[in-house]
C-alpha cells in the first residue's frame, strides 16, 4: 500500500479531526448496523454529501470531530483536503447506496453500510485511506485510458 497515488490540493486539514471523524462516523454506521434505523443512515448519507461538496458548509459530524479534538487538546496535525475530498465522495456513494436501499432490500442496506463502516475504521484506527485505494487502482487507470484513446484519435489530454 505504499505505492498509492492520491490527489492533491493546497488546502490543508487537521488529520486528528480526519481521524475522529472516521471514529465517529463508524461509530453511527454501526448504531445503523445494529438497529437497522432509517433515523441514523439519512442523516449520515446527508453528512456524507456535505464533506463531498467541498467548498459546502462544513458537515455536522465534522463539527463534532473538531470539537472533540479540542476536548481531547490533540495538536493540529497537517494534511493534504484533496484525498478526503475523494474519500467523501466514495462514502457518499456507499452512504446514499445504503439509504436509499433501506427503503426497498433493508438487508442490502445493512450489508452496504458494513463495508463503509469498515472503510471509516480503516482511516480512523489504521490511518488507511480508501479514497486513496480507488483513485490509484481505479480512477488513475480509467483517465489513464481515456487519455490514451484520445491521443490516439489526435485529441489533446486536458
Amino acid at each position: 500500500m505504499r505505492n498509492l497515488v492520491c490527489p492533491v490540493s493546497n488546502v490543508r486539514v487537521d488529520r486528528n479531526v480526519v481521524r475522529l471523524n472516521g471514529l465517529v462516523t463508524t461509530l453511527c454506521l454501526v448504531a445503523y448496523v445494529v438497529t437497522g434505523s432509517p433515523l441514523i443512515i439519512v442523516p449520515i448519507a446527508l453528512d456524507y454529501v456535505l464533506r463531498a461538496l467541498m467548498a459546502g458548509p462544513t458537515s455536522p459530524m465534522t463539527h463534532l470531530a473538531r470539537g472533540l479534538a479540542r476536548v481531547l487538546r490533540l495538536p493540529y496535525r497537517a494534511m493534504d483536503k484533496a484525498p478526503k475530498v475523494v474519500a467523501s465522495r466514495v462514502g457518499v456513494c456507499f452512504a446514499a447506496a445504503s439509504a436509499i436501499t433501506h427503503f426497498a432490500a433493508p438487508g442490502a442496506s445493512l450489508w452496504i453500510a458494513g463495508a463503509l463502516a469498515v472503510f471509516t475504521s480503516l482511516e480512523s484506527i489504521g490511518d488507511l485511506c480508501v479514497g486513496c485505494v480507488v483513485y490509484t487502482y481505479i480512477a488513475l487507470p480509467l483517465f489513464r485510458v481515456r487519455d490514451a484513446v484520445g491521443a490516439a484519435n489526435g485529441e489533446e489530454s486536458v
